[in-house]
């Protein structure tokens, strides 16, 4: 069952309804439930959802093919596979001329890993072919540092090409209370205050009646399904977890300057910053001054 992201849901309908070429960039960290959210927007809705894996640029093209002729059957007698990208975006690009055409490509930073050029593809396309269609466009990953610096940013061939951008974060308080609406508000904080709002932990926790045996047996048991997590996300956001782990340690252990951090770690001082400065962009350290520190300032 689809719990919350109201807001979002709406203001992707709103941009569906203007039958014009849209490019949408959905982000955030892994668990948040950004593919539940494409998955619910296009119910019923004529959609090509297609969700990249690490595989080679040829398999990838492959498997993306079978994804549109299963959808836009027009041309699979003549052909199994498109002979490039650009065939596959053309072929979608004429039939989503007439009608209202979601085109969704989930974990897109895979599909670039195996093909760096796909964003210039893309934007050759959106420029000369999707512009005047009705396509939906939907680009997304869980990648951040990609997403921000690889789509989004200025250096991106797709700069300038998205019509809207949703950075999907866990959910507060009241969107999380949803999953355990026959709890009281107690057991409410409580899950809220383990899993941080993270739809895919709240559903963890909230498998059998009881909260809190729901937590012990995900989180505490070398079986559970979130005993593992914390190395299992650094693995996959990071080139170097075992270092990132150890900087992660030192701040749970009282280290909170960077000389302390860097000399627990045995890390230089500004190998040290760039980590702790990609811990931050991935929310899982914060930065915070005391009000009346030294670099507090009016």
């Amino acid at each position: 069952m689809f719990l919350g992201r109201e807001n979002e849901l709406n203001e992707l309908e709103n941009l569906y309804n203007q039958n014009n070429f849209q490019m949408v960039v959905i982000y955030g960290r892994r668990r948040v439930g950004k593919t539940a959210l494409i998955t619910e927007f296009c119910k019923n809705r004529k959609s090509i959802q297609y969700t990249a894996i690490e595989q080679n640029d040829k398999i990838a093209l492959e498997t993306f093919s079978e994804t549109v002729l299963e959808i836009l059957p027009k041309a699979k007698s003549m052909i199994d596979v498109f002979s490039s990208w650009d065939k596959a975006f053309e072929y979608i690009s004429e039939e989503s001329k007439n009608e209202r055409l979601i085109l969704a490509i989930d974990e897109y930073p895979y599909l670039a890993s195996g093909n760096p050029s796909i964003s210039s593809i893309l934007q050759k396309n959106i420029d000369i072919h999707f512009k005047d269609t009705n396509l939906f466009l939907i680009l997304c990953g869980s990648s951040m540092s990609f997403m921000e610096n690889q789509v989004l940013g200025y250096k991106s061939p797709l700069y300038g090409r998205r019509t809207a951008q949703f950075k999907i974060d866990s959910f507060d308080y009241l969107d999380s209370s949803l999953f355990f609406a026959e709890c009281s508000n107690e057991d409410n904080v409580f899950a809220y205050s383990v899993t941080g709002g993270v739809p895919q932990y709240l559903e963890v926790i909230g498998g059998g009646k009881d909260i809190e045996i729901g937590v012990c047996n995900s989180y505490f048991k070398p079986t559970g399904h979130l005993f593992e997590e914390p190395y299992s996300i650094l693995k996959q956001e990071v080139r170097e977890p075992s270092i990132y782990n150890s900087i992660i340690s030192s701040i749970a252990k009282g280290a909170t300057r960077l000389s302390e951090i860097a000399s627990k770690t045995g890390e230089d001082n500004r190998k040290c910053l760039k980590y702790i400065k990609n811990l931050i962009d991935l929310k899982i350290v914060i930065k915070e001054t005391p009000l009346r520190s030294k670099s507090w300032k009016k």
